[in-house]
C-alpha cells in the first residue's frame, strides 16, 4: 500500500477490492453503503456464540450439499463492480454448486451476525436492510452477545416473519434449511 487514506465516501466494490488486496495490515474491512469500515476483533463471548451455532449448522447442512463459513466469507448483491455494499457475516449457509475461486457469494440461505454494542447499530440498520433484499436468503439471525437474546427473521414467500428469543428453552427454528437449535445450546459456556 502507498499509505494513502482511501477515499471513504462512495467506495465501490471494484475500487474496495483493490483496497483490500494491498492492505497488508491483516486488518479485516467491509464496505457498507459505500464507506469501508474496519471490523473490531471479536471477543471471546463473540467467538464462543459462534462456534457454538456454527459447528453445528455446518455438521447438519454438510449432508444437504450445502456449506457453512464462519467469518471469512464475504456476500455481495451481485457481479456489480460498481455496487456500494460488501459484508462478513459471522456465519453464511450457501447451497448450490460450488466454485472454489470465487471470494465472495451472492446467494446466501441463512445469514448470522453476532451483535456487540460497538457494531450494533450497522448490523440492525444498513447490514440488515442489505440482507432483506438477497432473495435467495431465507433466514437472518442476530445475536446478541451481551444478553440471551436472538432475533431471527425468517422469509415465507415474500414476507418477513419476526420473532425474538430470549429464554433458555425456545428453540431457534432455521425451517428453510431444517435447523433447529435451542438458546440453552447456543448460550453454552457463557455467564450472562
Amino acid at each position: 500500500m502507498d499509505g494513502a487514506a482511501p477515499d471513504l465516501q462512495g467506495t465501490t466494490i471494484e475500487a474496495f477490492n483493490r483496497f483490500v488486496d494491498d492492505d497488508a495490515s491483516g486488518a479485516r474491512f467491509e464496505l457498507i453503503d459505500g464507506e469501508i469500515v474496519m471490523m473490531t476483533n471479536p471477543t471471546e463471548a463473540h467467538e464462543q456464540l459462534a462456534a457454538n451455532l456454527g459447528a453445528p449448522l455446518k455438521l447438519a447442512m454438510d449432508p444437504r450439499g450445502c456449506r457453512t463459513y464462519l467469518g471469512g466469507m464475504r456476500v455481495q448483491a451481485g457481479d456489480d463492480a460498481s455496487a456500494r455494499d460488501k459484508y462478513i457475516p459471522d456465519i453464511v449457509v450457501r447451497c448450490g454448486p460450488r466454485d472454489d475461486k470465487r471470494t465472495y457469494i451472492v446467494d446466501p440461505v441463512v445469514v448470522v451476525e453476532v451483535l456487540s454494542p460497538s457494531t450494533m447499530d450497522n448490523d440492525r440498520g444498513p447490514k440488515l436492510k442489505f440482507y432483506k433484499l438477497r432473495a435467495s436468503l431465507r433466514h437472518i439471525v442476530l445475536v446478541y452477545s451481551d444478553q440471551m437474546r436472538v432475533e431471527h427473521y425468517a422469509r415465507s414467500a415474500d414476507v418477513w416473519r419476526f420473532e425474538s428469543l430470549t429464554k433458555p428453552t425456545e428453540t431457534l427454528s432455521l425451517d428453510g434449511v431444517g435447523f433447529a437449535m435451542t438458546l440453552k445450546a447456543l448460550y453454552f459456556d457463557l455467564a450472562l
